[in-house]
């Protein structure tokens, strides 16, 4: 599951997006794309914190791949991102809820292949669930099953036009460019612009110094 995850987390987010909206007149469904991939981020932790020097270990050994996959990574995956998203004016439960639904739409894609796929109850239970309605096999460029994506497409399909008939298309705006974000990205660019700036005038400064330091020493 690789390019499957994004798609059936856009579905997920479709349904729990409008769900929210109209019980508590808020989306914040980005989240859920966005943590899509989050449960996979132990595929690449154990090297990267390698390089430092870093050893972190899960059950005794080393991180590997499906580690995350579980309740308590979820949990803390969740609060993490709710603290965060605080400094953009969301509350910590709304967030907190966005989070979770996106890590288990992961979750729920990797069930929905594999049978046994991981122990995603963990520390309750340590018993491996899956469903295995697939028989799934990367054929697609090594990225996805075509069948998992296409079943996956045409439920995105349905219930973006079912949701479209409801509410407009507004929501999908929002979706795909979170305000609060677009904010915060325009802010550090612009000071990222000033900065870049700054450091050209000094450099322009510095470069005449040098210069005329140069002359001086051939007068």
């Amino acid at each position: 599951m690789l390019l499957e995850h994004w798609v059936y987390s856009i579905a997920i987010a479709i349904i729990a997006g409008g769900i929210y909206r109209k019980y508590a007149k808020k989306d914040y469904s980005w989240i859920i794309i966005a943590s899509a991939y989050a449960p996979d981020l132990d595929l690449f932790l154990n090297t990267f914190l390698g390089k430092f020097g870093i050893v972190l270990l899960i059950h005794g050994k080393p991180i590997t791949h499906g580690d995350f996959h579980n309740l308590a990574v979820m949990l803390l995956f969740a609060a993490i991102i709710a603290l965060l998203l605080q400094s953009f004016n969301i509350r910590f439960r709304d967030s907190f809820i966005f989070a979770i639904i996106g890590f288990s739409a992961h979750m729920f894609g990797d069930a929905l292949v594999f049978n046994p796929a991981y122990a995603f109850l963990w520390p309750i239970f340590n018993q491996k669930y899956g469903i295995g309605l697939f028989d799934y096999s990367p054929d697609l460029y090594g990225i996805a099953d075509p069948s998992v994506l296409i079943v996956g497409l045409m439920v995105v399909m349905v219930l973006a036009i079912i949701r479209i008939r409801h509410e407009g298309n507004e929501w999908i705006t929002n979706m795909v460019v979170p305000n609060p974000l677009l904010s915060f990205s325009m802010n550090i660019w612009n000071q990222t612009h000033l900065w870049i700036e700054h450091w050209g005038h000094e450099y322009e400064v510095m470069e005449c110094e040098v210069k005329l330091n140069k002359n001086e020493i051939v007068d």
